[in-house]
């Protein structure tokens, strides 16, 4: 059976993008490991058909030399390194896609930016694949929790209704984040004074500080990338901006709507079968407008037929 390496140096949203090539692999039979930053990277590793079977993380100590010049790897990393077959590196590191070619038999280095006006990130992941010949789909099988994932989830889900409402009001900048009064005028609608899930992340105490006071409110704080992932299988909508969470929330199954900005949804919006990305006209979150969050919501709440 082939082992193929993905090596992915970004953070969370960007990893999860690899699913859909994860997704091809391993309908080949391959097994599939993954080079990553390791508090993004453990997101992926699970059972299910778009996840990934071990984690090298990128920040461990020996793994940092592969950047060298020269590299002078230590022996259990050349053997560990040295058990892949085939190695997607998505770097325009030229040092690193050779040390990598010294271990692995065949290493494609990938430039993994999307061109500007291009396609959707993933399917700029994908076309490696596509070169090898492989068939790529962009609809990827969603991430399935393990029982002790979801056992470490319980405790919060208990505490909420079926098919509750999640919310994240963070991201990695705050022009990214739309106005936290804008998210309680939506819960208004949605939660109605019930329980309702805050994803709250270590980045996020300015964003989450007004949402944390409203009625009902159930915080899911700092909870390790799979767990939450867990929890977020189990709610009914997930509201973020774009985000890794928004992200995590689409690989899991979640109905999400991701809202943007600057950030363009064509390129980066979460993969899934039930994502909106509605956008503000302007670039500015101030500007994406309540009614047109609240009827993407409605959207998604609505039974499907």
């Amino acid at each position: 059976m082939k082992r193929v390496l993905l090596v992915r140096a970004g953070a969370l949203g960007d990893v999860l993008l690899l699913r859909p090539a994860i997704a091809a692999f391993k309908r080949t039979g391959a097994r599939v490991g993954l080079l990553a930053p390791a508090h993004s990277g453990v997101a992926l590793v699970g059972p299910g058909p778009s996840e990934v079977d071990g984690l090298i993380p990128w920040d461990r100590a020996d793994v940092a030399r592969l950047v060298g010049e020269p590299a002078d790897l230590p022996p259990a990393l050349r053997r560990e390194l040295g058990a892949f077959d085939l190695a997607i590196a998505y770097t325009r590191n030229q040092a690193l896609a050779r040390n990598l070619g010294a271990l692995v038999p065949t290493v494609v280095a990938w430039d993994p930016t999307p061109p500007a006006g291009g396609f959707h990130a993933a399917r700029c992941l994908a076309q490696p694949l596509i070169h090898l010949g492989l068939d790529v789909d962009l609809d990827p099988p969603t991430c399935l929790p393990a029982p002790e994932e979801l056992e470490s989830a319980a405790g919060l889900a208990a505490q909420l209704p079926q098919g509750f409402v999640a919310v994240h009001p963070g991201s990695g900048s705050p022009a990214k984040n739309w106005p936290a009064g804008s998210f309680a005028a939506l819960l208004e609608s949605l939660a109605a004074g019930g329980p309702w899930l805050l994803v709250e992340g270590p980045a996020d105490e300015r964003a989450a500080a007004a949402l944390r006071r409203r009625p009902g409110v159930v915080v899911a704080k700092e909870l390790p990338p799979r767990v939450l992932g867990a929890l977020l299988s189990r709610c009914g909508l997930f509201v973020g901006n774009d985000s890794g969470v928004s992200h995590l929330a689409a690989a899991f199954g979640a109905p999400v709507v991701a809202l943007f900005g600057p950030t363009d949804p064509a390129l980066w919006r979460p993969l899934g079968a039930r994502v909106y990305a509605p956008r503000s006209p302007t670039g500015r979150m101030d500007d994406l407008g309540l009614e047109e969050v609240k009827a993407a919501c409605l959207a998604l709440r609505a039974p499907q037929g």
